[in-house]
């Protein structure tokens, strides 16, 4: 499977620069690959503008962030792995959003919870859901489809 990151952090630092804002994209610095100023690097991690005035030659891959941006001056090649972004954040607004650190994080409660619902509707498909298999000590199970109400006058 394709990895999203790269595809959602294209889409939100496009996003941005739309609507004027700053995107700032915060870095592991200490992950194999990274490579970036290390003066400005703190407590392992460092965050970066990413916007196209502030970052020359910037390519987003899907493996890896890379292009040139000035500190205190100086031009420096930037290259961060996909794994070492940690978050984009819009510097205006402090909204953004976080990346998860492996695939194991990728998939969200609400993710997990909507497949263990589809698995339990084909499962119940194929096991031909009758209501006298359940066991007496459950409760039973609510009925499929749309509500229905009617109308008593």
């Amino acid at each position: 499977m394709i990895p999203r990151k790269p595809y959602l952090l294209r889409a939100m630092i496009e996003w941005c620069e739309d609507s004027g804002l700053t995107p700032l994209v915060a870095v592991n610095a200490e992950l194999p690959g990274v490579r970036v100023p290390q003066d400005f690097v703190e407590e392992g991690r460092i965050t970066l503008n990413v916007n196209f005035s502030a970052m020359k030659q910037r390519e987003i891959s899907n493996d890896a962030l890379t292009g040139y941006a000035r500190f205190n001056g100086r031009s420096e090649m930037l290259d961060v792995p996909m794994a070492a972004i940690e978050a984009l954040v819009v510097r205006e607004t402090g909204e953004g959003m976080m990346f998860p650190n492996d695939a194991d994080e990728a998939q969200s409660a609400v993710a997990q919870r909507l497949q263990d619902e589809i698995r339990a509707v084909t499962d119940d498909e194929r096991d031909g859901a009758a209501d006298e298999d359940t066991p007496e000590d459950e409760p039973p199970r609510p009925p499929r489809g749309r509500p229905n109400l009617k109308l008593v006058k």
